[in-house]
């Protein structure tokens, strides 16, 4: 049974690819620049890279404002090497998202409609589901690929929690999927 104990571990595993589909990300503003990408993104500082604490820093910057952000946390006094870069993902097309885990009677689920970053949008308005409601919702939102992916989670790792959030349109680092994995975490 495979466990991710602790968040240093998750994110070493996450940065290998190991969770499946994910936003698209780069570790430098040339790295995004070089890969063509033309829509927003989010910063984050910190992670499993430096052993700082991980926090998001800005949400959504348009390219044109990219340089003078990252300057300005630098003058925050965050080295410019402690930052990495994700694609803003399309809110706008959100649909659902939350938290999965198998359980006794199968699976749980805390999940929600806001069109929100998750851990704002669950404290909005959040709703329950359990065994065969919960695979209803489930198969209803996610595409077929996505779907067959988080099975593989649950499979790989029983006792952990999922989070996600699946899209009208498909996301991420691999073609044909609406649902990004946010997390995989027994922490």
């Amino acid at each position: 049974m495979t466990r991710v104990a602790n968040k240093r571990k998750f994110y070493e595993m996450y940065e290998l690819g190991l969770f499946g589909n994910k936003p698209l990300t780069w570790k430098s503003r040339q790295e995004i620049l070089d890969s063509g990408w033309k829509g927003k993104v989010c910063i984050r500082a910190g992670g499993s890279r430096n052993g700082m604490k991980r926090s998001r820093v800005g949400y959504n910057i348009p390219l044109a404002n990219l340089k003078s952000k990252i300057e300005q946390l630098v003058q925050k006094g965050i080295p410019e090497s402690y930052l990495f870069f994700n694609q803003s993902m399309p809110d706008n097309n959100l649909t659902f998202q939350g938290e999965l885990m198998s359980g006794i009677g199968g699976l749980n689920l805390h999940y929600t409609y806001v069109k929100k970053p998750m851990n704002k949008a669950l404290k909005i308005s959040s709703y329950n589901a359990q065994g065969l409601e919960a695979k209803m919702l489930l198969q209803k939102h996610l595409s077929p690929s996505s779907l067959s992916d988080v099975y593989c989670l649950l499979d790989i790792f029983p006792e952990s929690i999922i989070e996600f959030s699946s899209y009208r349109i498909p996301v991420g680092n691999i073609p044909g999927r609406n649902t990004v994995i946010w997390e995989v975490r027994n922490y």
